[in-house]
């Protein structure tokens, strides 16, 4: 809108079309308020009523707004400002007057998101003289869009009561078509009996109706299977007797809520731990809901156990994810920090004096067990590929001992060892040998939860063709009954959230897997014993010994040799240990970018690189070596904190390059490297 200072305002736009303001709608409740505005003219509050009369004269309307800025503040009206100006004297008296003088006394203003009814309804009842008084009609920020007349308000409500009557029309025909089929609901209320007894007693899940204190007044046939009732029995009385007391008060509360007004106050839908005799705790997802006819609760009863471990189980996995990530990262850097001090400490010992080489020793030792520690950790988190190997039991049971050794503290476990001291080797995967391991004795140490004096013995004993592991205890002990299918999968005597019933089924699978096997011995109160065996392993597919040692190996010829690495301290050892091993000239390059420009301006014997490094990874590096120096590429070796991903070791392991683990000791790195610089240097390609 424009206005002019102290005089009249007009607004610039056109107004909306008037001839038909219903015809655009198809309802009454989907018109448009914008489209019944008659006119838009409007004056400033302050404008003279003399040149009011005059709008009033060339406009031929009755109502115009009056405005404060861009808000309407009310509506004048021609007939009031005629009894002003009409008077004798009446231009001379109020000629000079504000608009605001003329204004009716009881505008209405609507806003065009005020619902079409409260509009009618309001402009409609109002009596006398003002029933015939234009509304204003504002925007939602309340700016001024215009007048509404009477005449189309009433038009409207008119088309307000002729759609109303047709709604009567149309209902009453429902009427009439319902008059017909409640004949025919008669027959069919006595099929749907029929057939909710059907579904009642065939029913997938486990079906109750309860009173509203939760006595069982009928159930179907799944739920007596569930609650493994048999043959014979008598009625359920109550579900709460198969629920512990904090759960048979949250399952009663669950069921009164309906009693009072039918709207449950708490989850109709929650799960239960329901001890079933002969099966042990299952785990119930129970959900109800309230039958107004009858007064009844229905309760559909699912076992939702199996799922529910399976669902523990991914979440497990997701979290192995996430350690696996974790340990690899930590295991890369604390591998990379212990390489220098075991390096550096097995140097000293063969340089320093006594005391000197005893505190090296102590340093090495150390740093030695630490790696050891890591090693598990990687082992437990990504263990190896599954295939058998030969390995010494006696060592995986005191590397798994290790393992749990706060679990046994904390449980003031007194434990005693017996295992061979030379040592019993068994042909399998000792990575799921260790699992099955902790397993057994994180199996013992719940069942010695409460006992006085816990004590738990682990045994390994051989035999000509085999090899036997005992982890005993002196625990509850598991019942007969119960023996029978320890081994299954998913059964368990724990409650569902300490137990998934996988552990010993796992156990079992792997013991199988390896043509070894597990048996248990038990007794109520006494304890428990169990016994795996294992083939033992052939003389011939026990390690060898390593090649080289770590004494000066004479080559013959100078070498040359090339060391990166990403850590400075890791290259100045490794350095140091080719020098004083082989006696070869070390180059130094602290990324495979560095070292690639290097490779392809010396003859090297060896390249020795990190997996690991920032700009170019070792990987990538010996890629580029196979495109352009093939035989370099075969003189090559990995170092590693931790090679990473599995099918990044896979893809390693494919090249066949060999990959010192860190820490390594002077021995292990000769015993690597030595055949590779025994062999020769590798041509060099015509172009280097």
């Amino acid at each position: 809108m424009h206005f002019n200072t102290g005089a009249i305002g007009f607004d610039d736009r056109e107004p909306p079309q008037t001839q038909d303001p219903l015809a655009q709608s198809l309802s009454v409740e989907g018109t448009q308020l914008p489209s019944l505005v008659h006119h838009c003219i409007a004056v400033d509050h302050d404008c003279h009523l003399e040149d009011v009369e005059r709008i009033f004269r060339e406009s031929q309307v009755d109502y115009i707004g009056i405005l404060r800025g861009r808000t309407v503040v009310g509506i004048c009206a021609r007939v009031k400002l005629g009894a002003l100006l009409g008077s004798r004297f009446g231009f001379a008296l109020y000629g000079k007057a504000d608009a605001i003088l003329a204004q009716v006394d009881h505008p209405l203003v609507f806003s065009v998101g005020d619902p079409i009814r409260v509009i009618l309804t309001r402009a409609l009842a109002r009596r006398g003289a003002e029933f015939h008084e234009d509304i204003a009609l504002v925007s939602e920020t309340h700016e001024f869009l215009g007048l509404i007349s009477v005449d189309a308000l009433a038009q409207l409500q008119s088309r307000l009561v002729g759609e109303q009557m047709e709604q009567l029309r149309t209902q009453s025909e429902i009427l009439q078509r319902q008059h017909v089929d409640l004949f025919q609901a008669g027959h069919a209320q006595r099929q749907a009996q029929g057939l909710y007894q059907c579904l009642f007693d065939s029913n997938a899940l486990g079906v109750a109706l309860l009173g509203s204190h939760g006595a069982v007044q009928a159930h179907n046939r799944r739920l007596a299977e569930l609650l493994n009732l048999g043959e014979g029995y008598i009625g359920i009385p109550f579900l709460t007797g198969w629920l512990n007391e904090a759960d048979g008060q949250r399952f009663q509360t669950m069921i009164e809520t309906y009693g009072r007004d039918g709207l449950p106050t708490s989850c109709p839908s929650q799960e239960f731990t329901f001890n079933v005799s002969g099966v042990g705790p299952r785990i119930f997802h129970i959900t109800t809901g309230w039958i107004r006819e009858t007064g009844q609760v229905c309760a559909f009863v699912d076992d939702i156990t199996e799922q529910r471990a399976l669902e523990m189980g991914a979440i497990r996995q997701e979290k192995q994810r996430l350690l696996d990530t974790l340990i690899g990262g930590i295991a890369h850097e604390l591998n990379n920090k212990l390489m220098p001090v075991f390096g550096f400490a097995e140097i000293l010992g063969d340089v320093g004096d006594t005391e000197a080489s005893k505190m090296a020793l102590i340093i090495k030792q150390s740093a030695r067990e630490a790696a050891d520690i890591i090693k598990q950790l990687l082992q437990l988190s990504k263990p190896d590929t599954g295939l058998p190997r030969a390995f010494d039991l006696c060592a995986l049971v005191e590397e798994s001992l290790l393992m749990t050794k706060f679990q046994l503290r904390d449980a003031r476990i007194v434990l005693s060892k017996n295992l061979e001291t030379k040592g019993v080797y068994v042909l399998a995967d000792p990575a799921k040998v260790r699992q099955v391991i902790i397993n057994l004795i994180l199996n013992a140490l719940d069942a010695m939860e409460g006992v006085r004096e816990p004590r738990l013995e682990v045994s390994v004993f051989s035999s000509v063709s085999t090899a036997l592991l005992v982890v005993r205890d002196n625990g509850c002990g598991i019942s007969r009954e119960h023996q029978k299918r320890i081994f299954d999968p998913f059964f368990t005597t724990k409650a569902p959230d300490r137990g998934t019933g996988l552990g010993l089924s796992i156990c079992y699978s792997v013991v199988r897997q390896f043509n070894g096997e597990i048996a248990v011995e038990s007794q109520l109160g006494v304890g428990t014993a169990f016994t795996v065996t294992l083939p033992s392993a052939a003389k011939e597919e026990r390690s060898q010994p390593d090649l080289f040692t770590g004494a000066v190996v004479s080559l013959g010829r100078p070498t040359r040799v090339l060391v990166v690495d990403d850590e400075e301290v890791v290259r100045l050892l490794i350095q140091r240990l080719i020098r004083s091993s082989f006696g070869s000239r070390v180059d130094l390059a602290a990324n495979g970018a560095d070292a690639a420009a290097l490779a392809n301006s010396y003859p090297y014997d060896l390249v020795i690189s990190d997996i690991r490094m920032p700009v170019m990874t070792g990987t990538e590096l010996y890629l580029r070596l196979r495109e352009s120096n093939p035989a370099l590429a075969g003189h090559f070796v990995f170092t590693t904190g931790h090679p990473g991903s599995k099918s990044l070791q896979e893809e390693i392991g494919n090249w066949k390059v060999p990959i010192l683990s860190k820490p390594f000791s002077s021995s292990e790195l000769t015993s690597i490297c030595g055949p590779i610089l025994m062999d020769g240097r590798p041509e060099q390609p015509k172009s280097a």
